[in-house]
């Protein structure tokens, strides 16, 4: 209706918005503001109706029509393989991917993973497990938990690895240096 307005055929915009837009019934106020226009040049100075001559207003109904057509063939507007990622995302999201002690190895917990899975709820685990905060390992009967003089925990595989090639233990949180015999084995129930 506003192309065959801004052409100046006033007669045809009606004729078109009589065949095509009114169903009988009362029409919604977009329509009738958009009938309005036959009313006012393109270059009118009244708001209202200046936006819907302006360049911008292309992008608003090509944005539109896109949504309209998502909706009319049961499209999704978001990519299948985002989808995919975030569904699996959420599986393994814990607060911990958003707290200052961040896994290297944990997928949420790097960019631009992180980012995409802001929106999503976290995951809800009925078991917890420990993992090692030198080497990323679980922490289980073959890996056991083993606690610092400071109170730290971290698994036994790493610190032994530690002590092997620095000869001492240092604590990665507070650079404390400690001997392997005295750490204390952790007993998780």
């Amino acid at each position: 209706v506003s192309t065959q307005s801004t052409g100046g055929d006033y007669k045809g915009a009606i004729q078109y918005a009589q065949r095509y837009l009114v169903d009988g019934g009362e029409p919604p106020l977009k329509l009738q503001e958009t009938m309005a226009l036959l009313a006012f040049q393109p270059t009118t100075e009244c708001e209202k109706y200046k936006r819907y001559f302006s360049e911008d207003r292309w992008n608003e109904l090509v944005v539109e029509f896109r949504r309209t057509n998502y909706e009319l063939h049961h499209l999704h507007t978001e990519s299948l393989l985002s989808t995919v990622l975030q569904s699996g995302l959420s599986v393994i999201k814990t607060h911990q991917c958003y707290s200052s002690e961040r896994s290297g190895d944990c997928p949420v917990c790097n960019e631009p993973l992180n980012a995409l899975a802001a929106s999503l709820p976290f995951s809800h685990c009925t078991q917890s497990r420990l993992i090692c905060r030198i080497s990323g390992d679980v922490m289980n009967e073959h890996n056991h938990p083993l606690m610092l003089p400071n109170g730290h925990v971290y698994g036994e595989r790493a610190l032994t690895e530690m002590m092997e090639t620095e000869g001492v233990i240092v604590c990665p949180r507070t650079e404390e240096v400690f001997w392997l015999d005295q750490c204390k084995k952790v007993y998780v129930m």
